[in-house]
């Protein structure tokens, strides 16, 4: 069949083609597909909605609102890479948080309300402190700045919430997470150190002691919630110093009279039941690593009531056995603490005095667990002294040779109390 003549250039390009030379003939052109995307980038939201994929799969969110997310997530990172001078701000923010509430709490002193917005501010200048866990090594920034001071005047603000701010605070600083984060590295730990220190010279763990007295434990409501919560985190500061420093973590529990009130919350009942809730387990387990981790807090506590309060509240078991894990770990932490202060004459004396002989018979005739643990302080109560408390006692001017194992032994034959642990030796009870 005979073709017709090539269309001009001229044609090509109305019909779509583009001419890559137009010097040449049509054998040059060669045909593109030609695409207009002005439509498709006008339509692109209408194309997601038609189709089913766009509308499950895909984020929904247009260039515009993904720039501004973008934007944010830079911001975040520019505030998470901290230096002295961005300290410098954080300070001079919570100063000046202070001074505003401080007044308008003084103007405005019968109208609460007046003085929220402040109050909120300095809420939130204190939170802006945290992302400090992520580098101690700028620690010493805030004693450079007198800024020691404030924490601690914060600390015993009349608004918990601040207090608590405080408390979280120091309690992040104070974790192993925050001087170990590349693995355990020893500047790091000093600015944690020299930062404690600095805390322990403006008397932050006196108002630290004052704070956990103040606080409400009852759980009724969602503010009591909140304080249960803050002593949690007070015993964490005191936790996390044993591990820090033990010579911190002596010096921090006996400006807050620290042994006081675990005697009394170790010994507090719930709602006058034996059950136990998450603060005075962790109060018995801070008690036992303090004893264990302190030999002058553990003769202190031998003289104390502590040794009482311990028995009375072991004594609840004598007749049931922990329901849970949670109890049971109450149970081992509290006869952890009796086994360290009975390592100590004064604490063999005490035990012998209160009794203690003669709970352990008692526990011994039950069958299960609490059976097996008493026989763990009667191993302690029959050993003679740890050495290291035998030197500490005697070093002390009022030291007097007082009970020995002898005397615990014979009390524990004349309670008939071989007969319970011929039972377990020759496994005859039933869960020996």
């Amino acid at each position: 069949r005979k073709l017709g003549d090539a269309p001009s250039l001229s044609r090509l390009k109305e019909r779509g083609y583009v001419v890559e030379n137009e010097d040449g003939d049509s054998a040059n052109a060669s045909k593109r597909a030609k695409t207009d995307t002005s439509d498709i980038d006008a339509n692109a939201d209408s194309i997601d909605d038609d189709d089913e994929g766009g509308r499950f799969f895909s984020d929904g969110l247009s260039t515009k609102q993904k720039g501004v997310l973008q934007w944010v997530d830079n911001a975040e990172d520019v505030e998470e890479s901290l230096d002295k001078a961005a300290v410098q701000r954080l300070v001079s923010r919570m100063e000046r948080a202070m001074s505003r509430n401080t007044e308008e709490r003084i103007r405005h002193a019968q109208s609460p309300l007046e003085f929220a917005e402040s109050e909120a501010d300095l809420d939130e200048a204190l939170r802006a402190l945290a992302p400090l866990a992520n580098d101690v090594l700028l620690l010493h920034v805030l004693d450079d700045l007198d800024a020691i001071p404030t924490l601690v005047e914060l600390l015993a603000h009349e608004n918990e919430d601040i207090s608590l701010d405080v408390v979280d605070f120091v309690n992040e600083l104070t974790a192993m997470d925050a001087w170990s984060q590349n693995g355990e590295s020893q500047e790091e730990r000093q600015a944690v150190v020299r930062f404690v220190k600095a805390l322990q010279r403006n008397e932050f763990f006196e108002a630290l002691g004052e704070i956990l007295r103040r606080l409400d434990e009852n759980t009724q409501s969602e503010y009591n919630q909140d304080d249960a919560s803050g002593v949690a985190k007070a015993l964490d500061i005191v936790d996390n110093l044993t591990t820090l420093d033990p010579g911190l973590a002596q010096s921090a529990a006996t400006s807050m009279k620290l042994l006081d009130w675990l005697q009394m919350r170790i010994a507090k009942d719930s709602r006058g039941t034996v059950s136990v809730d998450a603060n005075q387990q962790y109060a018995a387990e801070i008690t036992a690593v303090l004893l264990q981790t302190s030999p002058e807090i553990c003769l202190a506590a031998a003289d104390s009531p502590l040794v009482e309060a311990l028995l009375k509240r072991l004594s609840k078991y004598r007749k049931r056995t922990p329901e849970d894990a949670a109890e049971i770990e109450f149970v081992e932490n509290i006869i952890d603490a009796i086994c360290v202060l009975v390592s100590t004459r004064k604490g063999k004396k005490a035990f012998e005095m209160l009794e203690g002989v003669e709970l352990l018979v008692l526990m011994q005739k039950q069958q299960g667990i609490c059976r097996l643990l008493s026989l763990k302080i009667l191993d302690y109560a029959l050993s003679p002294p740890n050495i290291l408390y035998e030197e500490e006692e005697r070093n002390n001017a009022n030291f007097n040779y007082v009970s020995t194992q002898k005397d615990i032994a014979k009390r524990y034959i004349d309670n008939v109390g071989l007969k319970y642990l011929f039972y377990v030796l020759t496994r005859r009870g039933k869960g020996s």
